[in-house]
């Protein structure tokens, strides 16, 4: 049987493989990856946000319901950082900062990648990317798509509008990390368009910037020139006060 069709149980390979080690660095994980999941999955559960509580929920569901231990989330972490433009090759310090700085944020992002950009992917963008799921994690890529549709199908039952409002912003920021925006992650011509205009609104906001920048330096000029001008007007006018004086 060929290896890429086997199901990979509890504990096996996955403290050596690349995409594991990857997630560990981008996580700064120093303990097991076992003993992390479970503790990132009880702080999402326990989160008095419902959107972090519920997606923590699908982690956990997606652990228990496959019965094959904590390679589970660790595929749906794994996926999701892919589709937001992150090789798990080569993580950059900027991408560690922005994991460390909200890890939870960024799992929400992963898997709201999923969710989102997964059938946005072309059929051959699907292949490639389950095949390097499949070499990184060396585990099967019958298992690894259904571990995909078992996160789209249980976020769908579970997120709301509010919620889904909420992943997107997470995607949105994880995916700047990585040099991409919502509209990469989703393709839908609606999240394309507010790219753009959010774009058009920073440039517009630098511009402005410059102008009320150099409205108030040309401001600082003119009351300096003014000041300048004013004491000169009023030097002249103690002159002549002098010199009338003297002549009287």
């Amino acid at each position: 049987m060929v290896v890429a069709t086997m199901p990979l149980f509890p504990g096996a390979k996955t403290a050596s493989s690349v995409m594991v080690t990857g997630i560990k660095t981008l996580y700064s994980v120093s303990k097991s990856i076992d003993d992390f999941i479970d503790e990132h999955i009880e702080k999402m559960k326990e989160a008095q946000n419902p959107t972090v509580s519920r997606t923590g929920r699908v982690l956990e569901m997606a652990k228990y319901g496959f019965g094959i231990g904590y390679i589970t989330p660790v595929i749906i972490i794994a996926g999701g950082q892919l589709i937001l433009g992150n090789s798990l090759a080569a993580i950059t310090t900027v991408a560690t900062a922005a994991t460390l700085s909200n890890p939870i944020a960024m799992t929400c992002a992963a898997i709201g990648a999923i969710y989102y950009g997964w059938n946005a992917l072309s059929d051959q963008e699907k292949s490639e990317m389950l095949e390097k799921l499949s070499q990184g994690l060396e585990i099967g890529i019958e298992l690894i798509k259904s571990v995909i549709r078992f996160v789209i199908d249980k976020t769908k039952e579970i997120w709301n509008s509010e919620n889904l409002a909420e992943i997107k912003k997470n995607i949105s920021s994880a995916a700047a990390v990585f040099g991409k925006t919502l509209g990469d992650v989703t393709h839908k011509i609606s999240d394309v368009v507010g790219d753009s205009y959010k774009k058009l609104k920073e440039k517009t906001g630098e511009a402005m910037e410059k102008t009320v920048d150099l409205a108030s330096d040309a401001y600082v000029v003119g009351k300096e020139q003014g000041k300048k001008a004013a004491d000169l007007a009023s030097g002249a006018c103690e002159t002549i006060k002098e010199t009338a004086e003297k002549a009287a």
